[in-house]
Parts: C-alpha cells; sequence; structure tokens
C-alpha cells in the first residue's frame, strides 16, 4: 500500500485523457500515476516534461540511463517497469539487464560509448557532478543538446526514484524484480 492514496475509478476526464495518452486507451495506469495524479499540481508537474520523446537519444541509451539511475537508487519499482515495457525493445539482452544492476559498473560489458553513458550516470548518482574530465569524456560521444539530456533524464528519473521509494509504492504485476536479474550476474 502507497503512503499516499492513489485515484481510483473512475478517473476525472481530463486525468483520463492524460492517462491513454500516457499508457495507451485502455491501459491501466501504473501506480505511481494513480498517486500522482492524487494532485493536480504534482501529476501536471510531473507530465510537463517530454525526455521520452526518442528526438536526441536513441531507445536504447536513453534506457540505459533510466535503468541505471534506477537501479543505484535502488527503485525496483520503476527499474521494472522500464525493463520490462522497453528492455527487449531497446535491444538489452538478459545479461545487460542485469548488468545495470552491478556495483561497481563493469565497463568491460558494454561499448566504449555506452561504458562512457554509464560511468557519466554513476558520477551524477555519486557526486551531483561531473569533473572536468568526465564531461570531455561523454562530449566525445554526444552533442551539447544530448549531454543536457542526459543530465535532465538521470535527475528527472532520481526524482522518480525519490517518489516511488519514498511513497513505498507496491510492484506492479508482472514487471522484472531485481532478484530475477541479480541471479544472471
Amino acid at each position: 500500500m502507497s503512503r499516499i492514496s492513489a485515484l481510483n475509478e473512475p478517473y476525472a476526464e481530463e486525468i483520463q485523457a492524460s492517462f491513454d495518452r500516457i499508457m495507451g486507451a485502455g491501459v491501466p495506469p501504473l501506480v505511481l500515476f494513480r498517486t500522482l495524479a492524487s494532485s493536480r499540481r504534482a501529476w501536471q508537474k510531473f507530465t510537463a516534461g517530454a525526455l521520452l520523446d526518442g528526438k536526441l537519444l536513441t531507445l536504447r541509451q536513453r534506457e540505459l540511463v533510466i535503468d541505471r539511475c534506477c537501479a543505484l537508487t535502488g527503485c525496483e519499482y520503476e527499474w521494472g517497469v522500464h525493463v520490462t515495457v522497453f528492455g527487449e525493445a531497446a535491444g538489452l539482452s538478459r545479461e545487460e539487464v542485469s548488468a545495470t544492476l552491478d556495483r561497481p559498473l563493469r565497463p568491460e560489458m558494454w561499448s566504449v560509448e555506452e561504458a562512457t553513458l554509464l560511468i557519466t550516470v554513476d558520477a551524477l548518482h555519486e557526486r551531483a557532478t561531473l569533473s572536468d574530465e568526465e564531461f570531455a569524456r561523454i562530449r566525445e560521444y554526444f552533442d551539447d543538446e544530448q549531454v543536457l539530456e542526459i543530465l535532465m533524464l538521470a535527475g528527472f528519473y532520481r526524482t522518480v526514484a525519490y517518489l516511488a521509494n519514498g511513497l513505498d509504492l507496491p510492484l506492479e504485476q508482472g514487471v522484472a524484480r531485481f532478484s530475477e536479474y541479480l541471479l544472471c550476474s
């Protein structure tokens, strides 16, 4: 049970429309979404960004950032949702999904570009900044707009982790669990 009650059906028309837009018509909304939508202000702020539009990062790059952020923050709720919903489409193998949970990161598991991306996420998680060397390294592979997107994506999913973990959201049914993938490492 979440620490703040999630909305239950029937939803207000505008809330239902936003759920349908995000989830697809007829797909039940996630507990996270129903909980945030209990506050119109929180829901509007949460949905104002467009970081999942696929315009600056590939799906694989985006999911690596999200999966690693969620793994580092212990956010099994969101990690499981993303691994289940996007992992296969992003081309992530079972071993690669498992490796997003590794501490410390095993750079040899990844291409140099992907290792750099994941090392960037680790640095942001640990220190909330990048050294000049780390910034120069990420710039070898990503332009200014992409770097900004990576920073925003990592920050946004840290916020999602605060929400899911702080609210003690129950795990969604049928999504991946850390324990299923820790055994692969």
